[in-house]
């Protein structure tokens, strides 16, 4: 396993464990007395968690897009250079 997939996984865990945490809380505060009434700190603790596994979420879809966008411009540079190499050595040959 490679390190980059076991912070992956770490980060995803976290952000799943922060947004069940979070609801967990909302429905708990529900069910505690006062009876359907939720503190602030619980909706703060709510927003934290929405907030941080957004963030993780987020940032890897980012990441991963940007990152896809460099391997394509970078392929089709590469293809690019080496077919205007093939087409000069072609030249070359044919002016011999």
């Amino acid at each position: 396993m490679k390190t980059t997939d076991l912070k992956q996984r770490t980060a995803y865990a976290t952000a799943l464990i922060a947004f069940v945490i979070g609801w967990g809380l909302t429905i708990w505060g529900f069910i505690v007395p006062p009876k359907g009434e939720i503190s602030p700190s619980v909706l703060t603790a709510l927003g934290e968690a929405m907030v941080y596994a957004a963030s993780v979420f987020g940032v890897t879809l980012y990441f991963n897009h940007r990152l896809a966008q460099l391997d394509v411009r970078t392929r089709r540079y590469l293809r690019d250079r080496e077919q205007a190499k093939e087409n000069a050595d072609e030249a070359a040959l044919e002016e011999e």
